[in-house]
């Protein structure tokens, strides 16, 4: 799976140690679900698994860039076979944002959801101060369907949440 040089690849163990760095900013948990840090050991155990992701309700691949390392990994989550969808989610390092790769990993995990996966629909939950991920989403197709008011906590105040959804075309 590659476009304009970016590509996603499953998991592999050398993964685990910039999974680390990712999944422990804890600056960053209050934008999905985390509540505690990751070990390093567990990261491993995942990345080393093999599973089937309707099984398991998820998958996660690694991003690259054209250069050939690894800037970010994209999910699905709660991926829902008999119902043809699943949630999105992207992170890139820090030191490589704003350079398009987010914006690759979204088309690239699009294109496979719906090519691959014979995924109909993805949806993102998307804090409504984090103007960025909102920009990329609609960039990328996705439909505003609401927005939930003070969904997510933040420090000491809470954040609404747009609901976004990107659909197939019709066959």
């Amino acid at each position: 799976m590659s476009q304009a040089g970016h590509r996603l690849r499953a998991l592999e163990p050398e993964d685990a140690a910039r999974l680390y760095v990712w999944e422990n900013r804890s600056d960053e948990w209050w934008i999905g679900a985390r509540l505690a840090p990751l070990s390093l050991e567990a990261l491993v155990r995942y990345a080393t698994t093999d599973a089937d992701p309707f099984a398991e309700g998820s998958l996660r691949l690694m991003l690259v860039a054209p250069d050939g390392s690894a800037v970010g990994a994209v999910d699905l989550y709660a991926l829902d076979a008999r119902n043809g969808k699943a949630g999105v989610g992207i992170v890139v390092d820090a030191a490589r944002r704003r350079e398009g790769h987010a914006a690759a990993g979204l088309r690239l995990l699009q294109a496979y959801a719906s090519d691959h996966l014979g995924l109909r629909t993805l949806f993102a939950e998307i804090p409504a101060s984090h103007r960025a991920s909102l920009d990329l989403f609609t960039g990328a197709g996705f439909e505003s369907r609401g927005v939930f008011a003070q969904w997510v906590r933040n420090g000491s105040y809470f954040d609404d949440v747009h609901f976004l959804q990107w659909m197939t075309p019709p066959l």
